[in-house]
């Protein structure tokens, strides 16, 4: 019904706009990027832990338009995974090639994987995992690599209300020097790194992911490796639109100084905690540098060419 409202608004000269969600389907924790002119949405295929065993893209050239490229990663040709709970990938690109840094199932570590192509297929890079142990009590998942302007690389990750940050090292595929803990006052999962004006934004998911509580926050610090003090929460239910909006990430639309959330959320009418849906909407910093909270909507934003 939403798609026809925006074909409608469409013709009768209205932007085209994305629509929320973007593309059918339960999926969580989605990561948004722009590689070789295309954008593409790296999420969590949000079922029961037992059926999550792969990861599926997806890939647009204007935002509204998505093509689904099934199991660009799956865990049946990673033998060392429990072969369920496949979470949060983060993708980045470094000399050509692409990295995939992953959750694999609860306990089995954050894995490494590699493509010539953003979308992929995927192959395990280094036939175990890149971190396995519970460092400063971080169960490790949900990780994010960030490459700085010196061209140093960092993964962020970390669940059970602790965070870590550690360098990556130069081929992508092992970490160097001591892992941090980062962890500011509300942190539960889904850490984020965005730079913006000089300064570091260090933003991740708090509250509950199987209820309303859950939400988004964010600190702002003059080193990617913090400290990192809790500035305020940006992303939260709205009653009227969705619940329990969180696990985000944040593109810098290429040639503008606009930035897109992509975020999951769950439906009003549904209870289910694995029915979640991918959504796109604006994200604003004020003049002070503050960023604005995200309103969610059920529009999404326009289409880009």
């Amino acid at each position: 019904m939403w798609s026809a409202i925006l074909l409608g608004a469409t013709m009768m000269g209205q932007p085209k706009m994305t629509g929320n969600p973007v593309f059918p389907g339960w999926y969580a924790d989605p990561e948004l990027h722009f590689f070789e002119g295309k954008y593409y949405i790296y999420p969590t295929f949000s079922d029961e832990y037992e059926r999550q065993t792969f990861f599926d893209a997806f890939v647009s050239d204007d935002l509204t338009n998505w093509k689904k490229i099934p199991r660009i990663l799956d865990f049946a040709d990673i033998p060392w995974s429990t072969n369920r709970a496949a979470w949060a990938p983060t993708v980045i690109e470094k000399d050509g090639q692409y990295f995939m840094y992953f959750s694999a199932g609860d306990g089995a570590g954050l894995g490494v994987a590699v493509a010539d192509k953003p979308e992929g297929p995927f192959r395990d890079a280094i036939g175990k995992p890149l971190i396995k142990e519970y460092i400063n009590g971080a169960q490790p998942i949900d990780a994010m690599a960030f490459t700085d302007d010196d061209g140093q690389s960092y993964l962020y990750y970390g669940g059970w209300r602790h965070a870590n940050v550690v360098r990556l090292s130069d081929d992508m595929l092992s970490t160097e020097g001591e892992f941090k803990e980062i962890t500011p006052e509300g942190y539960v999962e889904g850490p984020f790194m965005l730079k913006q004006d000089g300064k570091y934004y260090f933003m991740w998911s708090e509250g509950s992911w199987g209820d309303s509580t859950y939400g988004v926050a964010y600190a702002i610090s003059d080193s990617p490796t913090g400290p990192f003090v809790r500035r305020a929460k940006i992303l939260e239910s709205d009653f009227s639109v969705g619940k329990g909006a969180g696990h985000h990430s944040v593109l810098r639309v290429p040639g503008t100084d606009e930035y897109l959330i992509c975020y999951h959320r769950r439906p009003l009418e549904e209870e289910h905690r694995n029915h979640r849906v991918t959504c796109i909407d604006r994200l604003v910093f004020e003049p002070n540098g503050d960023i604005r909270p995200v309103k969610i909507t059920h529009e999404g934003v326009e289409a880009r060419p």
